[in-house]
């Protein structure tokens, strides 16, 4: 499969997981940088934004997995949209819960949320 990704490999030269990514804050500016095609990411309390990269490859899913019970937020790069959604809008990240995003045009998001 030409876009499956393995852990350990990358993607367009993302790296293939990252791991540990606390939430910081609650807003894009300042979120924490989701890096990788792989995500695993934990918040808690007041510390619970994340946001997508914006110069990710195209077409290839990137996925962020809460092994946290606190749910978080998810912002798309400075502009962009998720899902169709008003410029910068959050989409929620559920508590232990795996979300997809794949990036579809210029900081143009696409998701298949948790729960």
């Amino acid at each position: 499969m030409a876009n499956s990704v393995q852990i350990g490999q990358s993607v367009g030269g993302i790296e293939g997981a990252t791991t540990a990514i606390a939430g910081v804050g609650t807003a894009q500016s300042g979120a924490a940088a989701l890096p990788g095609a792989i995500n695993i990411v934990s918040a808690a309390s007041g510390q619970t934004a994340f946001v997508l990269p914006s110069n990710y490859p195209l077409n290839c899913p990137l996925y962020i997995i809460n092994t946290s019970a606190v749910a978080g937020v998810v912002y798309p790069a400075s502009g962009g949209s998720i899902n169709g959604g008003s410029a910068n809008a959050s989409k929620a990240l559920s508590a232990n819960d795996t979300s997809v995003f794949i990036q579809y045009g210029t900081n143009l998001w696409g998701s298949a949320l948790g729960a």
